[in-house]
């Protein structure tokens, strides 16, 4: 089963950009929520041993599927949120 994971840095590390009010709820609560779907509707099936990727790439082209699609999609878009932010970002706008 899957699990939130830890941030690499403080919930006020992104101040002013993001404040810790708003890390919080979308790490804490919308993060959490896909996790938690996700979770409920892998359990019990076929689905419930394989990683995240395999979750994903086994469910995009089964309409059947879609709430564990979109569910472990937003999970996986959410792990490359956090782990691309950064305290004191760097670099310039494209």
């Amino acid at each position: 089963m899957f699990e939130l994971p830890k941030l690499n840095y403080p919930k006020n590390a992104l101040t002013p950009a993001m404040s810790e009010e708003t890390l919080d709820l979308h790490h804490g609560k919308h993060h959490q929520t896909y996790i938690t779907n996700l979770n409920n509707l892998i359990k019990d099936t076929p689905l419930a041993k394989n990683s995240l990727e395999e979750i994903v790439k086994q469910t995009a082209k089964d309409a059947s599927k879609a709430a564990i699609f979109n569910n472990a999609g937003q999970h996986w878009n959410h792990i490359l949120f956090w782990n691309c932010m950064k305290p004191k970002g760097g670099g310039a706008m494209p």
